[in-house]
Parts: structure tokens; C-alpha cells; sequence
């Protein structure tokens, strides 16, 4: 019964540094091992908040991350925290981090020169029962595969408070391909997507709309669980000279190193689609592995200015209703009950389509393919009654603005 209970309480991830203590500055070499899971989350806390994590992708439950910690750092213990959404329990350790270069208001370490051949000793104040942790526990939803990402659900100016139910967050990668994925609200103004089949640095669109049509604004948040300690011990420092300023040096040179890359990174970050190095999703026709049941190449048809004109004039499949004094788009069928099961996706370069009159309104001569998808596909807790994709040119929704409230941002997808 003993083992039995041991092993039930075994946390969902076990973590291992590269080294005993850190410079702030340095890359801190995380290696996890997680049974029964494809990505851990790690994430470095002081009682204020998060200052750095990463998610670590799993191969036969092990797997190696880096994370780079921030220059500012204070000096004193962090706890590091490594879980995965297969449990909500979180391994947990103290990370020692010391900045000899800045002083800061929230330092709690003691420095004794010595040559002892440990580097660390806890505090006496380290010892005693719940040092690191309150209580709180990361989320309790489990994961099948892909990455978590949250974002922050808001209300509109003045407006009313929806409720979890009245709320549908998506999230869509921004590109020739469909990657669409319906959000699941954990409260009234957190939602959680569990994303699949994607990696790397790419452009995605945050929307959230209500059941009545109202748009709200969204911001993606970290995708860590923030589990904040109440208290740290304070750190006593056995150091020697010349190993802290030999490590200073090699800090300051890995930071001159990565300097133009993190340049690289803002300036994707803040150029949106005009960034060279952030390269939308190639056309790929395919929804589920599923060819579209029809495919209008524009390239082959007389171009119109507008859509509305050339849906009028070559695509016979869609045709367009009012639903509750709003337009919307349908795949045209024998028998129009089949329409009011459920409704009809729309999308453009992979973004779902709220306002039907200004996708009718864009300019038809940046389009290349129009696909359409019959049968019926689920993402999240959504049920279509086929999808119709709109696919421009560049894939990088040229001139076609989101949504109100939604959000446009660079990603980057772990591997």
C-alpha cells in the first residue's frame, strides 16, 4: 500500500539543471523527463511573478530546453516549476541566480568568500514546511498532443459580461493551409486552445465572439501556469572570485551572441506581414487529409473586383442568407434543411470570417483559390456543415483587416 501510494504521488515531471547556480544573463540547460506526455512546461518564478520559461517538446518522454535568463534578475533563489497538463502536479525546485553586475531592491543573498568546493548552502530560513509553494496548481485539463496556448478574454467598452457559455474563442495560423482551432473557456475571461500539426515562427490571428455576434477584445497570455511562490529562502553564496568573473565574461559574450537574433525576433514581432523572415504557411489544399469536393482557381477565370461578383458569376455552390438580420455564406445543397443543422465555416487564409459583407466587399483580383469542403467537421466544440476557404495570393491576408477586439501576432510553435 505504501509503494502504491508513492507512486500515485510521483509529480508529472522530474528536471535537471546544467548547473548549481546561474548568472543572470546566462542560458540555463533544462533536461525533463515526463512519461505519457508530448510537451512540459518549464517556468521560473519569483514571489512577483514569472521571468522566464519555455516549453520543452518530448520525444519517448524525455527532452532538452533552454531558457534564457533576463539580465535584470535579481540575485537570490527562484523556484523552478515542470509540469504537464497530463497532471496537475508540478515538480519543483530552487534555482540560485546571481547578478553581480546590478543591485537590485529585492536581493536576498549573502555573500562569503570562501574555497569551499560547494558553490551553495540553503539559509537557515529555508528550512520549515511549505517555503516554495501556496497550494496553487497548474491546469487541470489534460493533453493529447500539440501545444497550449491561453489568451485573456476582455469586455467591450461599456458593454454587458458574457458568461463562459456565450463566449467562442478561436485561434488560426495565418497562411495557404487551414489550421482553425476552437478555444475552451476555463472561467469568464480565460480561454485555453490546444494546438496540433504546426511548429515554427508563424503569423496567427486571437478572436473571441459572442452568441450574439459581438466581438471582444482577446490577448494571448503566458501559456504557464504562474505558479507563484509564497515565500523564498534567502541564498547564502560560497563563491570565488575568479569563477564569478570568469562566468561574467562568458555571460556577456553569449549575450553579444544572441543580440542579433533577438533584434531578428522584434522586428518580425512589431513588422506583422510585412517581416521577410516570417514566412506564412504554404498552400496545402488538404482539410483532415481531405481534398476539397471543389476547387475555383481565379487564375482561370475572368477577374472581378470583388468576391460578391464572383460568386455571382462562376461559383454555383455557394449562395448566401440572412441569419438573424446578419449575412451568411452556405454550401448550396439539394435540401435546405441540411443547412440548419449546423453552419457553413468560412475562412480566408485560414481566418474565420464574422463579417460576410466585407469579405464580399475584398477585392476578388488578390485571391488565387477558392476551395470548398461538403460533409460535416468539428473543431473544438463547433459542428460545421462544410467549410468554404479562401486562399489569397500571398496568404498573408493582404489588406483585409481582423476583426475588432481580435489580435495579430507572431508566434513561435515549439518544434
Amino acid at each position: 500500500m505504501a509503494a502504491m501510494a508513492l507512486a500515485l504521488s510521483t509529480p508529472a515531471a522530474s528536471v535537471e539543471t546544467d548547473r548549481t547556480w546561474y548568472l543572470a544573463g546566462e542560458a540555463m540547460t533544462i533536461s525533463i523527463t515526463a512519461d505519457d506526455a508530448l510537451i512540459a512546461y518549464a517556468e521560473l518564478c519569483d514571489v512577483n511573478g514569472l521571468v522566464a520559461g519555455t516549453a520543452v517538446a518530448l520525444r519517448q518522454g524525455k527532452g532538452v530546453g533552454t531558457v534564457e535568463l533576463p539580465q535584470e534578475l535579481h540575485s537570490g533563489y527562484y523556484a523552478l516549476s515542470v509540469y504537464t497538463r497530463h497532471d496537475s502536479r508540478a515538480e519543483q525546485r530552487l534555482v540560485a541566480v546571481v547578478n553581480p553586475l546590478r543591485k537590485s531592491a529585492d536581493d536576498a543573498i549573502q555573500w562569503v568568500a570562501t574555497t569551499r568546493p560547494d558553490s551553495l548552502s540553503y539559509a537557515e530560513e529555508a528550512a520549515g514546511d511549505g517555503a516554495l509553494m501556496d497550494g496553487t496548481k497548474s491546469a487541470d485539463v489534460r493533453e493529447t498532443e500539440g501545444h497550449i496556448i491561453k489568451a485573456r478574454i476582455g469586455r467591450t467598452a461599456d458593454g454587458p459580461a458574457f458568461s463562459r457559455d456565450q463566449i467562442r474563442p478561436t485561434l488560426s495560423v495565418v497562411g495557404k493551409q487551414i489550421h482553425y482551432f476552437e478555444g475552451k473557456m476555463t472561467d469568464d475571461t480565460t480561454a485555453v486552445f490546444y494546438t496540433y500539426g504546426i511548429g515554427g515562427k508563424l503569423p496567427l490571428v486571437i478572436e473571441a465572439q459572442t452568441t450574439t455576434g459581438a466581438s471582444l477584445p482577446v490577448a494571448m497570455v503566458s501559456p504557464f501556469a504562474s505558479l507563484l511562490p509564497r515565500r523564498l529562502p534567502g541564498l547564502v553564496f560560497h563563491y570565488r572570485r575568479s569563477e564569478v568573473e570568469a562566468r561574467s565574461l562568458d555571460m556577456q559574450r553569449h549575450q553579444m551572441a544572441i543580440a542579433p537574433r533577438k533584434r531578428e525576433l522584434q522586428i518580425g514581432d512589431h513588422a506583422d506581414e510585412t517581416a521577410e523572415e516570417v514566412v506564412p504557411l504554404g498552400y496545402d489544399d488538404q482539410l483532415f487529409g481531405i481534398k476539397p469536393d471543389k476547387t475555383y482557381n481565379l487564375d482561370e477565370y475572368r477577374q472581378f473586383l470583388t468576391i460578391r461578383e464572383a460568386l455571382l458569376e462562376y461559383v454555383i455552390e455557394i449562395t448566401k442568407r440572412k441569419v438573424d438580420d446578419a449575412t451568411r455564406l452556405f454550401i448550396r445543397r439539394d435540401y435546405d434543411d441540411y443547412n440548419a443543422i449546423s453552419p457553413t465555416l468560412v475562412l480566408i487564409d485560414g481566418i474565420p470570417v464574422n463579417d460576410t459583407e466585407r469579405l464580399l466587399d475584398y477585392d476578388a483580383r488578390r485571391l488565387h483559390y477558392i476551395n470548398i469542403y461538403n460533409g460535416q467537421y468539428t473543431f473544438g466544440r463547433g459542428i460545421y456543415s462544410g467549410v468554404i476557404s479562401f486562399v489569397t495570393r500571398s496568404g498573408r491576408l493582404t489588406n483585409y483587416p481582423v476583426d475588432s477586439g481580435a489580435q495579430y501576432l507572431v508566434y513561435e510553435f515549439p518544434e
